[in-house]
């Protein structure tokens, strides 16, 4: 509702402006087309950084994908089997001691 008052209010005192003379329908086009301008580069500024984004998100995917492919065809995994639990069975030392 707030935007349509606004609105309204906009284009009444557009209506007055442009009634009293033509250099106020001049000022009111320059205004209009600075607008017009603000908005297509705003909107291209969100653009690119969306793509950006959206690539840089498919890249790390792409790479997380690539990895995980690797590690299945090598067979490889990221512990090997028994590391952890090979730590947990020494004798108590001052060097793994808690």
């Amino acid at each position: 509702m707030n935007s349509k008052v606004g609105l309204t209010i906009f284009l009444a005192a557009a209506a007055l402006l442009v009634s009293q003379s033509r250099l106020s329908e001049y000022l009111l086009e320059e205004a209009f087309s600075f607008l017009l301008i603000l908005a297509a580069v705003l909107t291209l500024i969100w653009v690119i950084l969306a793509t950006f984004v959206l690539l840089w998100h498919g890249a790390c995917l792409a790479l997380f994908l690539l990895k995980a492919i690797g590690r299945w065809v090598t067979g490889a995994r990221e512990d090997p089997v028994g590391s952890e639990k090979a730590m947990h069975h020494l004798p108590p030392t001052p060097l793994n001691s808690k």
